[in-house]
């Protein structure tokens, strides 16, 4: 079993016996299989639909535009021969869009790393840097970037590049935590660019998730795992979506409730789920400017710069760490 499927396992089994929640985020992005006809299991297929045909999803669209607005004044916070870190490519659309246009206004970048679970969003990555800048060496790992912050102490002046609004899947807890593990791993002059969604209004934050692109994407995990997981007796079918916006969090909930009771084995382990029963599969947090910089500061970040999109709902922060 390779590593990802064991966090994949792990992650599942402790979220059915409801000892977990809101820790599904990285499995979002499942590629199906080719010899499964219409697989359903196609995470990647959901969130280009996503996208493309709901016309409310704005985070995708703004942080392009606000990335390619901004880009040069971002990467000029970029000490000449930095490592560029990227934490979750994401598609080859998404890497030409937003990585591309930001890697190609830094001076003397040494090297370019993306780290993600998705070989596929690795190797994509590299094909197109190699192409659009040769000169830029490229080392891929194939990784949990969250779970595995420690491999920035591998590379000299590391940049972190956080695009996609991928924090905000982390409940405030688990943001501190995780500003707090990567503070130190950024010592001395490393820096921290990521990308955040700061809406707070509930009629637009429905529109972008409370249909039926959205459903199906978060969905999608199910049948990923009846697919790859040692699971039987397992209906994959029996579930409905459900939006959930909670303002005094700042958090859209993804959850997915039982349409039926259903017994089944997971890895050995009895599984028994009563219809009716929610599961809260991941989070979409909607952190404000101050909020979030609040955040970086009580765990040893430094707040540097920040960049807003003109409509007020994406935004890029650049964090430093504190001398």
């Amino acid at each position: 079993m390779t590593d990802f499927q064991t966090s994949f396992l792990s992650d599942v089994k402790s979220l059915f016996l409801q000892e977990q929640e809101e820790n599904l985020a990285p499995y979002l992005y499942s590629t199906p299989n080719p010899d499964i006809e219409n697989d359903p299991a196609n995470g990647e297929g959901c969130y280009q639909e996503l996208i493309s045909q709901n016309l409310n999803y704005y985070l995708y669209k703004e942080e392009i535009e606000l990335i390619n607005n901004k880009a040069s004044q971002i990467a000029a916070y970029v000490p000449p021969e930095s490592n560029v870190i990227e934490f979750g490519p994401g598609t080859d659309i998404a890497f030409k869009n937003k990585s591309l246009p930001f890697l190609k206004e830094i001076k003397q970048l040494k090297s370019y790393v993306p780290v993600d679970l998705c070989q596929t969003y690795l190797d994509q990555s590299e094909e197109i840097l190699s192409r659009e800048l040769p000169e830029i060496s490229v080392e891929k790992i194939n990784t949990d970037f969250i779970k595995n912050i420690d491999l920035i102490k591998n590379f000299t002046k590391p940049v972190v590049f956080f695009k996609g609004s991928t924090i905000t899947n982390l409940s405030t807890n688990n943001c501190l935590k995780f500003f707090e593990r990567i503070s130190p791993q950024l010592q001395p002059d490393g820096i921290l660019i990521v990308g955040v969604d700061s809406n707070q209004n509930e009629l637009s934050l429905k529109g972008a998730y409370d249909d039926g692109k959205m459903a199906n994407l978060t969905l999608s995990i199910l049948y990923f795992i009846n697919r790859d997981l040692p699971v039987s007796g397992f209906d994959p079918t029996a579930f409905n979506y459900e939006f959930n916006w909670v303002a005094e969090t700042h958090c859209v909930e993804h959850n997915v409730r039982a349409t039926k009771d259903q017994d089944f084995i997971l890895d050995g382990v009895p599984i028994n789920i009563k219809s009716g029963t929610k599961f809260h599969f991941l989070s979409s947090y909607k952190y404000p400017v101050d909020y979030f910089q609040e955040l970086a500061i009580k765990s040893g970040l430094k707040p540097l710069d920040y960049f807003v999109h003109q409509n007020e709902r994406m935004v890029i922060h650049v964090l430093g760490v504190k001398n």
